[in-house]
């Protein structure tokens, strides 16, 4: 399973997705960050269909979605039901 989260350095919404990352992090999750400012972070939201920041995407092994948050932050106990 991976956390996709993305992200923008201009969103005043997205600190809190990223700090929930990180605590998904030190729980052993892997997370990924993807600046939708870059080439490679905007290709990524657009195979996702993000159009806002924040976006947290949970993903199969396979790349599949079996999860979304776009344009909020979740609470890590909604998160944690996926996990």
């Amino acid at each position: 399973m991976i956390i996709k989260i993305f992200w923008q350095e201009s969103c005043t919404r997205c600190p809190p997705t990223k700090k929930l990352g990180e605590s998904l992090e030190g729980r052993g999750v892997k997370v990924e960050y993807h600046d939708v400012d870059s080439p490679d972070g905007l290709a990524e939201a657009m195979f996702y269909d993000v159009l806002s920041t924040p976006s947290l995407i949970i993903t199969d092994d396979e790349k599949k979605e079996i999860s979304a948050w776009r344009g909020e932050t979740p609470k890590i106990e909604d998160v944690k039901k996926f996990l």
